[in-house]
């Protein structure tokens, strides 16, 4: 099939570029790509490629992948923090944001603000989903000098119509671009129906691939001189359930479980994404000076919080929870240009989201992050650490609380984890294994409670706690009974001095504006002249 083959061709492109480049100093350009609810074992290179996903495979297997590497419970906690450096603890923003008047706290500098200063172009393409009821939170307020895709945390794939409350897709193409002010633009072009043959000019991985291609190309035209970021931030593979049905096929004699093998179909087409975005740069003659970091925004979704057929294996429990499977996450870089200590390394250290914004400032200057240019960061430069296999400098991991309030939970760097109270959220259950021709898939169960705001505590009073080794029994299968012995004795009391250290810099979880009506779509009028509804600033 003609675009099975595309995709294909370019990933054997990208390793030819991979097998071949070797440039000097250091990355000049930053692709930083987001993949919506992706799990643990759900690429090629983790269920012995039951979905095929050569263009990561690629980049992972030459790159630096990371085996203890850690994000937030869910989307927007993660967000904000791999652009702001700071964990939700301090920002407030500890929950995905439900259609509420709030959004990432205005006082904070954003990765695009840093990099900025340093002469980038900074584009945002896909989801953004940290705040969006008054226009000064909207992406090209934040730094970015585009923005191309959704505010919101979800869309039909093909209508781009948020849960019927109206169109959300926009074109923004400069700085402090705002609707009210004619300069931002919906997207009606791209609607499209369900599966149309068409699909490439409206299914939302196509849309967005198309436009990072389109930045790629004038950039290169335009910016000869002027690194670029772009943050990529696909809607793959976040429900809802949709993939071409081309993307599908392949999977029919391989996946049986219906559910599994649509998700298949979707990653599939985030993967040809990317093989996309680097045959561009490597036309555009970027390709070897491009520092690429793939992350999820959580762990997979198996049994609440949006499931389309993820898998977790062989972690515990699902997206919204504190449990590994829903914080411990698939992350890995690459730059053609890595030393040779670092190809192909599988890091075994701690790293955290947190930790994006001083470790990319770092590879991409060679200096740090300067003393009062953002709020304090939780983040710590891993460049060096990567790049030389070399000792970690993160010593623990703060995972915060769980979508319901459970936790908080921490861990140390020899596996010692704590989780505050008697459950880390969610059914807590366990993935199956995938591999080719396995059938099963874990089934959707109810959506996680979302906590009222005024609730939260980072400062839980409880004596319930569950203690794990994590390095001895990585899925969480059997908690540690009492009297603990004194080395992990020892390594929980120096989690709760952590903790409490946490809980004594904490912020209040950010709530709605009260002055703000109740979320609901505009009124507009679609280009046939028909009454319609976008998602926009509703308390300007």
């Amino acid at each position: 099939d003609q675009c099975r083959m595309c995709a294909m061709s370019l990933a054997v492109g990208l390793m030819a570029v991979v097998q071949s480049a070797s440039p000097a100093g250091r990355p000049k350009h930053l692709a930083l790509i987001v993949i919506d609810d992706l799990g643990f074992d759900d690429m090629g290179f983790s269920n012995g490629n039951q979905i095929a996903t050569p263009t990561f495979n690629q980049m992972h297997d030459s790159g630096v992948s990371f085996s203890n590497y850690y994000v937030q419970p869910s989307c927007s906690p993660t967000r904000a923090t791999i652009i702001t450096g700071r964990k939700p603890v301090h920002t407030g923003i500890n929950f995905w944001i439900p259609n509420a008047a709030y959004g990432l706290p205005l006082s904070e500098t954003t990765l695009a603000e840093v990099l900025n200063r340093r002469g980038f172009m900074s584009h945002a393409i896909g989801k953004w989903h940290l705040g969006c009821h008054k226009t000064p939170y909207l992406p090209t307020f934040r730094g970015f000098h585009s923005f191309w895709g959704y505010y919101e945390g979800s869309e039909d794939y093909w209508t781009h119509n948020y849960y019927g409350n109206g169109l959300d897709f926009h074109q923004e193409d400069s700085p402090n671009c705002s609707i009210s002010s004619g300069c931002s633009k919906l997207l009606w072009g791209t609607v499209g129906v369900d599966n149309a043959p068409d699909y490439w000019d409206t299914y939302s991985t196509h849309l967005f691939t198309k436009r990072a291609v389109s930045l790629i190309e004038r950039h290169a035209q335009t910016e000869t001189d002027a690194p670029l970021f772009i943050y990529l931030a696909y809607q793959g593979v976040h429900e809802p359930q949709q993939s071409p049905q081309h993307y599908v096929d392949p999977y029919n004699l391989t996946i049986a479980d219906h559910s599994r093998r649509v998700f298949a179909g979707m990653l599939s087409a985030v993967d040809e994404g990317v093989a996309n975005v680097s045959a561009a740069l490597k036309v555009a003659g970027m390709f070897d000076d491009t520092l690429f970091i793939v992350t999820t925004d959580n762990g997979g979704p198996t049994t609440e919080c949006s499931t389309t057929g993820q898998s977790n294996w062989p972690l515990r429990g699902s997206k919204c929870s504190i449990w590994d499977g829903g914080t411990r996450g698939t992350g890995f870089l690459y730059w053609s240009g890595l030393p040779s200590t670092a190809v192909g390394l599988k890091y075994t250290g701690l790293i955290h989201a947190a930790d994006w914004l001083p470790t990319v400032v770092s590879a991409l200057t060679g200096a740090s992050v300067e003393p009062k240019e953002t709020l304090p960061l939780d983040g710590i430069d891993m460049w060096a650490a990567l790049t030389g296999n070399h000792t970690s400098p993160r010593t623990h991991v703060y995972y915060g609380i769980a979508q319901g309030g459970m936790g908080p939970a921490l861990r140390d760097v020899a596996g010692v984890k704590l989780i505050v109270g008697t459950s880390g959220g969610g059914k807590g259950e366990w993935s199956p294994q995938q591999l080719p021709n396995q059938t099963s898939t874990s089934l959707p169960g109810p959506a996680e409670k979302y906590l009222d705001p005024r609730e939260v505590t980072h400062a839980r009073q409880t004596d319930d706690q569950l203690v794990f080794n994590l390095a001895s029994d990585p899925g969480e299968h059997t908690p540690l009974a009492a009297p603990l012995p004194p080395s992990t004795a020892a390594a929980v009391a120096t989690l709760l001095r952590i903790r409490a250290q946490y809980a004594a810099t904490a912020v209040p979880q950010a709530v709605p504006d009260p002055s703000c009506p109740k979320f609901t779509g505009l009124n507009t009028t679609d280009p046939s002249g028909n009454t319609a509804k976008y998602i926009g600033p509703w308390c300007d």
